[in-house]
This record gives C-alpha cells, structure tokens and sequence, in this order.
C-alpha cells in the first residue's frame, strides 16, 4: 500500500465546531477543585515521585480488573513493551495480533525483537479467532488481543486457543478500560493486560499514564523491575530497561476515578445507543446495545460508508469534527516492511469505510440528533 498526504484523513481544525469530536477540558468546578485539592496535597506533603498514592492505585486497579497485581507506568505503549519483556517476548518469536490499532501496538512489539503476525479481523474491527490457529508456527510464543475502539474481543474463544497451542496472552487494553461480558471484566483473562490511561480515554489520567495488570507474581516483580531501569532495590541494574515509573501527582488524580468510572461507560453506551437507533439504516453502524450490555464503551462511535470521504467533507462543511482512527493499517507503515504483505481482506475493506463520529462526555443529545440528521441528509440526497 502506498502511503500519501492526504487531508481525508486530517482535515482542518473548525475553529468553532457546532460538534468537536472532542472536549478535554475539566468544566465541572466541584471536579476541577477536587483534582487541585489532590495536587495541592502532594505539592505540600510529598512524595513528588512514586509513593503511596501510585500504591494506592495499584490497589485498586488491579481490584476493578479483578487480578492479584497491578504496575501504575508512564504510558499505555510502556505497559504493553513492559508486559511484553516480563512475560519474556524477544527475538526469534511470533506474536499473532490485529492489524487494526494505533501504531503503539506494533512498536512494541517489534520492540522487543519478536515479529508480529498479522490476523484479519471480524466485523467488530477485532481480530478474528476462528483464523488464529491457521496463523500458528512453531515460532509462535503469544497472542496479543486488540480490544478496538474499546470493543471487547471474544476472550473465551482466543483463550481456547492460546489453552490447546500452549500460547500465552497479553491483552492490549489501552481503549478498553470498563468493559465486561458475562464472566470476564476487560484485562482479566490474559497472563497480562496492558491498559493506556491519558485524558482520551474513557477511564482519563490527566496526561501519559498506563498499568499493567497480572495475576502471577513474579511477572509483577520482573514489571516492577524493568519499570525502574531494570533495576532491583532501586540500585541493583539486573536487565537492561529505561525509565518508566509512573508520577505521584497523576495517581493522585486519577484515584477518584475509580469511582467514576463505571458511570462514564454507561454514559458512553447510552450516547452510543442513541446514535444506532438513529443511524441503523442508513449507514452501517453497532448494534443498539441493549440494557446492562458492557461489552464495549464506545471509546470510539465508529460508522461506515462507501462513501466515507464524501460523508466526511460534508459533515465538515456543517460544523461536525470526525475522524479516521486509524487510516494506516499496522502493516502498512513505512518504518515497518511486511512484505509479503498479509491477507486481510476484511481490515482492508472497513478501514477504507470507517468514520468516527463526536462522543465525549459534554456531548448533547441535541449534539447527536444533529449529527444523525445531517449524515441522513447526505445519504438520502445522493
């Protein structure tokens, strides 16, 4: 595939979007004083660096995930390259992945030294266990689920897998933080889970912040290690690593979360829900979830059209932000060669028709029903 410019995939910023895609900003006062409170609290008593506040979250991420562990880190892509190198990845193994995800996926894995195997997806833009044993070799060492635009994969079938071929599993969750289905809560399945937590995501740090959670401990103490520099007693370098220690001051504002979150995925679903009821028809889109379905927290609203650039344009031209997330496949990237290049004829067909449509949470629902109206006034007028 060759890679080009093109404003399809960045359009220009509206300086006043009737609906942005996104608003980060912090406009519930009693939350914003709340927050300040927590780094006034650190500025004041300390400790600046890793203390009993990033304890704290580690306690309670790993209780909301329902594992024996979790390792509070600098970012989503270093809680996966950390999980990675504890579970022992490197050079010489394969790992079966998705080719629909943020670029982080990939350079962690190649990262490490092992090559990522690339697996079509299914319809939910996951990737597709039926093709996974098809893909095995005996280089393979381990699976690494994708849960896209915060969409549960099918855990209980890539488990089975990974069970029957001695593979293991590590969940990259950076979109995925609150989701469940049936049994299992996001993160709880693999031998390790990789979550990202910067201000994008549904469960939002308040900049770069990540966790790793596990249930085995001594992948806790080799995370704990390579998190410091590879180091043990903090002066110790046993494994070559860098710095990857998470900040006081971001885990004090991100434990009240905790107890947020679960309101924030249910928001999420119920702008989500409003949207497919709207859109069913006329573009394809998720289906309507149905009450106390968690399965996915629409970290992305993603729609698809034939006529994706077409819509996209439109749209713009009324004042509503959307996005391509992400136009690049993982095999596609110039700094990554992967020739041949792999079939995966359904990742190629939704990538080329997908669009991700405003869902945050000071979003209307006057906000949606525009949206739903006027992407109902392009389709029908073609």
């Amino acid at each position: 595939m060759e890679i080009m410019s093109d404003d399809i995939w960045d359009q220009p910023a509206l300086k006043e979007p009737r609906v942005a895609f996104r608003d980060l900003r912090i406009t519930d006062t009693a939350l914003r004083s709340s927050l300040l409170d927590s780094v006034g609290d650190v500025l004041e008593n300390g400790p600046i660096l890793m203390g009993p506040r990033v304890e704290q979250f580690e306690q309670r991420m790993a209780a909301y995930c329902g594992r024996g562990s979790a390792v509070g880190v600098a970012s989503g892509t270093c809680a996966l390259y950390l999980a990675l190198r504890a579970l022992g990845i490197g050079p010489g193994d394969e790992l079966l992945t998705s080719p629909m995800s943020w670029v982080a996926t990939l350079n962690a894995i190649v990262m490490t030294g092992a090559q990522p195997v690339f697996v079509d997806v299914g319809e939910d833009q996951n990737i597709n266990p039926a093709l996974l044993v098809s893909a095995i070799t005996q280089r393979t060492r381990a699976i690494v689920p994708v849960h896209f635009t915060g969409r549960l994969c099918d855990m209980t079938a890539i488990a089975e897998v990974a069970r029957e071929h001695d593979l293991l599993i590590i969940e990259d969750a950076a979109q995925a933080m609150g989701t469940q289905r049936n049994t299992y809560r996001v993160g709880s399945v693999g031998d390790a889970a990789a979550f990202s937590l910067n201000p994008m995501k549904v469960f939002p740090g308040f900049g770069e912040a990540g966790a790793v959670v596990t249930d085995d401990a001594a992948i806790d103490k080799r995370l704990r290690a390579l998190r410091y520099l590879g180091t043990e007693r903090k002066e110790v370098c046993t494994e070559i690593s860098l710095n990857h220690k998470m900040d006081e001051i971001q885990a004090a504002l991100m434990l009240p979360g905790f107890d947020r979150i679960d309101d924030l995925v249910e928001s999420r679903i119920s702008m989500a829900r409003r949207y497919s009821e709207r859109l069913r028809g006329i573009v394809g889109c998720p289906s309507v979830p149905s009450v106390g379905d968690q399965s996915s927290n629409f970290f992305d609203y993603v729609i698809f059209s034939e006529d994706r650039d077409g819509l996209r344009y439109f749209l713009h031209a009324q004042g509503i932000e959307t996005k391509v997330k992400h136009p690049v496949l993982l095999c596609d990237h110039p700094a990554y060669p992967c020739e041949p290049r792999p079939q995966i004829p359904v990742a190629d067909r939704l990538a080329s028709q997908m669009i991700s449509l405003p869902l945050h949470d000071k979003l209307r629902k006057s906000d949606i029903d525009y949206v739903c109206d006027e992407i109902r006034r392009y389709c029908n007028g073609k």
